[in-house]
């Protein structure tokens, strides 16, 4: 399998890709590592748990339940962060209940950050039809003959067509 990142683990060995994307196909993994990132790189179990739990229930930390807080702690310290410290992307404390990013989580960000980019492409995925629906209604309705749409000869509505596909094509292209 083909390895991925610069940075070994403690025991020497590098990330595979399978392990890069076995890691980040659950959403807890990428929080945990969101967390860490933004918190110096290290947490407390709990802390951890509660920020997670409030962000998968849409809610603060102060309104969570008992048993929602309860349901994201089980999860992270059973499997999530011993799954991450074995693979040395954390050091996971079980008896402190600490977490601490390590250096080969860097072969992991290039991946989170692609994930981002794509989010912000489908939040502008509404762009295409508008500009596809600006186009061919007026060709439609100037090619039935509607009013002063009429008016405008085949070659205007050719050029118009000609300039909807390439504007498509450039939304499309840098977007």
């Amino acid at each position: 399998m083909e390895h991925i990142g610069k940075k070994p683990r403690s025991n020497g060995s590098v990330l595979t890709k399978g392990e890069i994307f076995d890691l980040l196909k659950n959403s807890r993994r990428r929080k945990i590592i969101e967390y860490l990132r933004g918190h110096d790189g290290s947490a407390r179990l709990d802390e951890l748990a509660e920020h997670i739990a409030a962000d998968e229930n849409d809610t603060t930390v102060r309104q969570l339940s008992s048993d929602q807080r309860k349901r994201v702690y089980i999860g992270l310290y059973q499997c999530h962060l011993p799954k991450m410290d074995t693979l040395g992307v954390v050091e996971y404390d079980k008896n402190r209940g600490t977490v601490e990013l390590q250096d080969s989580v860097s072969s992991l960000v290039p991946y989170m950050e692609e994930t981002d980019d794509r989010t912000g492409s489908e939040e502008r995925s509404w762009v295409i039809p508008v500009v596809a629906t600006g186009i061919l209604v007026p060709v439609g309705l100037g090619t039935l003959g509607v009013g002063a749409l009429s008016t405008i000869p085949p070659a205007g509505w050719t050029l118009l067509s000609v300039v909807g596909i390439v504007l498509i094509v450039l939304i499309q292209q840098f977007t």
